[in-house]
């Protein structure tokens, strides 16, 4: 599994960015929670090179990207595709090894399905920072069925009534 290796890799090379508690972590946090906080294509071209890393790896369960560029043209595309976008930090926790484990809320209005209909969803994002305290590897786990799938037209009848069955 890639997420794995990856991982593993980013263990070895970044085995700590900071100290826990330090001044530098709160930055790295601070920018990743603004970045989503209220998530458009304006603000993603002004942050991304400010959050995250140029060897970003990052899987959102939709897609999986390498680099700053590709995650860039994938979050303003995916920014403009909505209304409105606010994921709120929820929890944050940590690990000796450097990851850091961020419980979200994400409320969000599609443009195409249902729109001006908040939709919510929660998740957690795996993340961790580089030496610069930049993102370097970035996996999101919600369910998106819930927060997705189930409000687009035909699929989202199909996915409930599968959900009804089970």
């Amino acid at each position: 599994m890639e997420y794995l290796a990856v991982l593993e890799q980013q263990r070895r090379q970044w085995p700590q960015a900071f100290a826990r508690g330090s001044e530098a972590e709160a930055d790295a946090l601070r920018r990743f929670a603004t970045f989503f906080s209220d998530f458009s294509p304006n603000k993603v071209e002004k942050l991304v090179d400010v959050t995250y890393a140029p060897e970003i790896w990052f899987n959102d369960t939709l897609k999986t990207l390498q680099g700053r560029d590709a995650l860039r043209s994938y979050l303003a595309h995916s920014a403009s595709a909505v209304q409105s976008c606010r994921v709120d930090i929820l929890d944050t926790l940590s690990n000796d090894s450097g990851d850091y484990f961020l419980r979200w809320r994400m409320v969000i209005r599609f443009k195409r399905f249902k729109p001006n209909v908040d939709t919510e969803t929660v998740g957690i994002s795996h993340v961790r920072f580089n030496s610069a305290g930049l993102v370097s590897l970035h996996q999101d786990y919600w369910d998106a069925t819930q927060g997705l799938f189930e409000h687009v037209p035909i699929l989202g009848m199909a996915i409930r009534a599968i959900k009804r069955r089970v």
